[in-house]
């Protein structure tokens, strides 16, 4: 089972990714954290396969929680897709710096998603 953290503060974002897991994914479980603190905590502890990490959040954002998940070895291997209608050039070239693996611009292409995730699964489950 391919399991799956969003961390993202906005509700409808949310559900639209997890209508679009259900429907491309047949195995997965998805769990959600509304702030990077939240995510740091579920990343550590449930160890997800691939974390999407929003990039605009209040408290944490997520180029801190990017950074921090990079910094803890229980977490620092885990592949991290920003995605983020912050993710301009500028921002999508410092979360790459602080260890993101993509970045993808919202609104997203679903496809563009879906590619994304089958990369970092298919990395994952081959090294």
């Amino acid at each position: 089972m391919v399991k799956i953290l969003h961390v993202e503060d906005n509700a409808t974002q949310r559900e639209l990714m997890q209508r679009l897991l259900e429907m491309e994914l047949q195995d997965c479980q998805v769990k959600f954290a509304n702030n990077g603190i939240d995510g740091l905590a579920c990343a550590e502890s449930w160890q997800p396969d691939v974390i999407l990490m929003d990039l605009r959040m209040p408290g944490m954002d997520g180029f801190e929680a990017i950074a921090a998940l990079r910094a803890m070895p229980a977490t620092a291997n885990i592949p991290i897709i920003a995605i983020s209608a912050w993710a301009n050039v500028k921002n999508g070239a410092r979360a790459l710096a602080l260890g993101a693996n993509q970045c993808i611009v919202k609104p997203f292409d679903p496809d563009e998603v879906m590619r994304a995730i089958n990369t970092c699964i298919n990395a994952v489950h081959t090294s």
